[in-house]
């Protein structure tokens, strides 16, 4: 039985190693004074996506017409609203992730991006769920907001009617796998976890047995 679980926690961890995850979030460069404030964009990528360089989706959700296979695996999650200065509000917010095919609503995303070297993104975003929706376009890693709307009363639609204008960068700011990050040399990376954490228990369990072996006194 103990055989059985070292295996299980073994590819359990070698598993959860495999599986890493770059997150880009929005670094504002330049404010447009059309646009409320505290513009946050996250996104979610999957380390086999980042390392291919480059990303391209097109995915709109079907699960009205009973089709929620969302068929793609690079993009785990797309996170946008607006905060306001003080950065507690949630305005036009927009949340994907991949996975919650409960959503029922006009999602749709396109993406055609880039990599970059430095940990940064360059390319097209449109992204929308129906209710809100924004684009964007980079010059370089300089991305400009071209458009964006909502059918709320506050935010990108009554209170700013011709939201756009705002630049900044897409910046790694969680780096695993193939991505180089500051922290390498002070954090284990995952491989190193598990190898020794099987170690570990590997070790446990030889001790167990010897100690069975050897005869009372």
């Amino acid at each position: 039985m103990l055989r059985k679980t070292l295996i299980l926690a073994a590819a359990t961890l070698f598993t959860h190693a495999a599986s890493a995850d770059v997150l880009y979030t929005w670094q504002q460069v330049n404010h447009s004074t059309s646009t409320p404030d505290g513009l946050r964009l996250e996104l979610v990528f999957s380390d086999a996506a980042v390392a291919q360089g480059s990303f391209d989706l097109n995915l709109e959700n079907m699960c009205m017409y009973g089709f929620c296979d969302q068929q793609q695996d690079g993009l785990l999650a797309l996170r946008y609203w607006y905060a306001g200065a003080d950065g507690s509000r949630q305005w036009n917010r927009i949340d994907y992730a991949i996975g919650d095919e409960t959503r029922w609503g006009l999602d749709r995303l396109n993406l055609s991006l880039s990599f970059l070297a430095g940990g940064q993104l360059s390319g097209s975003i449109f992204a929308t769920d129906g209710f809100s929706d924004f684009s964007m376009q980079s010059d370089g890693s300089l991305f400009t907001l071209v458009s964006a709307h909502s059918d709320e009363p506050d935010g990108c639609d009554w209170a700013y009617p011709s939201c756009g204008g705002d630049q900044g960068l897409l910046q790694a700011s969680v780096q695993t796998g193939t991505m180089a990050h500051a922290q390498a040399q002070a954090v284990p990376e995952p491989a190193g976890l598990a190898t020794l954490a099987i170690g570990a228990l590997a070790g446990w369990f030889g001790r167990r047995r010897k100690s069975a072996r050897t005869p009372q006194r």
